[in-house]
């Protein structure tokens, strides 16, 4: 079954690009980083980050295909104390691969400044989390992969005519289990280079 999801993903990224490659106008290649920790203590905290490539074809002057890549690790480290005495440690290591597919609008002409603009499409999600309690056992939690939908919005900033920073607020439905999902979302700036 997942064979057969990737298979369409790719098949439907092959037939979108083709089609479109004769009315490029332009093409951006983009790369985004972001990283976010947060602490409850010194002794429970949560760091993430994740990196993203892009590949951009632009044409009817508001209009772009998207293909994205994002490589996401998130780390969670507890400690469980009752009053002084430390009960269980547990670190939590999460890797998650997104390939996504947006049709993007760009809601200002090409050569402004700044250029808002809204995105949706489809995702894949590959996801993998590593748990190891009390510095000794361990075990890996791997969920089905999923195609999903995924939307986002955000802005460009021209500097020059080839050069530009990316600022961008994504979201997909991720799968929980038993058939429901979540809304999971990612903050990114980053750099675009037009060639």
């Amino acid at each position: 079954m997942t064979r057969l999801k990737n298979l369409r993903l790719i098949t439907l990224v092959a037939i979108l690009f083709s089609c479109n490659i004769a009315h490029c106008l332009y093409v951006e290649l983009g790369l985004s980083y972001s990283h976010k920790k947060t602490s409850f203590d010194a002794d429970n905290t949560i760091d993430a980050e994740s990196t993203t490539g892009s590949l951009s074809f632009y044409f009817f002057e508001r209009f772009a295909l998207e293909g994205s890549y994002t490589s996401a690790l998130g780390v969670r480290r507890e400690k469980l104390t009752v009053g002084t005495t430390v009960v269980t440690t547990q670190n939590v290591t999460q890797k998650t691969q997104v390939y996504g597919l947006d049709l993007i609008w760009i809601l200002s002409d090409r050569k402004s400044f700044f250029q808002p603009f809204i995105k949706g499409g489809l995702a894949q999600i590959n996801r993998a989390q590593e748990v190891q309690v009390d510095g000794l056992q361990t075990y890996t939690v791997t969920p089905e992969n999923a195609v999903v939908p995924s939307y986002g919005l955000g802005f460009k900033l021209n500097l020059t005519d080839q050069l530009g920073l990316k600022f961008s607020y994504d979201a997909w439905q991720t799968p929980i289990g038993s058939g429901t999902t979540s809304m999971d979302a990612s903050t990114r700036a980053g750099i675009s280079w037009i060639f």
